[in-house]
């Protein structure tokens, strides 16, 4: 996810604002190229506790498919960016991660046999 920063200072102050809260480090200290492995030690229980702080704070469910793509601060603040501006972007609609998508059939009606209308004879 190289690409320069979306002009949208609230999430960066929020991402940054959530991992120094996380990190009980000031949030002013946090860069976007900061690695959130490298830079910020985060081993991978933490990344996915941290992962969980942003859903929190965002409202947001962030997809397993899309978790491993956040590399660095920058990285989740470009990934905040597009989910909070749809326009022509992929990631920006909520996706259901694929155990619930089984569950989710409930649409299909099925007749009762109480129902089904009796066959004149």
């Amino acid at each position: 996810m190289k690409s320069s920063l979306p002009k949208s200072p609230e999430i960066r102050e929020q991402v940054c604002h959530t991992l120094g809260k996380y990190l009980r480090l000031d949030p002013s200290s946090l860069r976007p190229d900061d690695s959130l492995r490298d830079d910020l030690g985060l081993d991978s229980l933490q990344t996915i506790e941290l992962v969980y702080e942003v859903e929190s704070a965002f409202d947001i469910q962030i997809p397993d498919e899309d978790f491993g793509r956040l590399k660095t601060i920058g990285d989740v603040v470009i990934y905040l960016s597009e989910r909070s501006h749809p326009a022509g972007n992929s990631l920006s609609v909520p996706q259901v991660t694929s155990p619930a998508k089984h569950a989710s059939h409930p649409a299909k009606k099925t007749k009762s046999p109480g129902h089904s209308r009796k066959r004149q004879t």
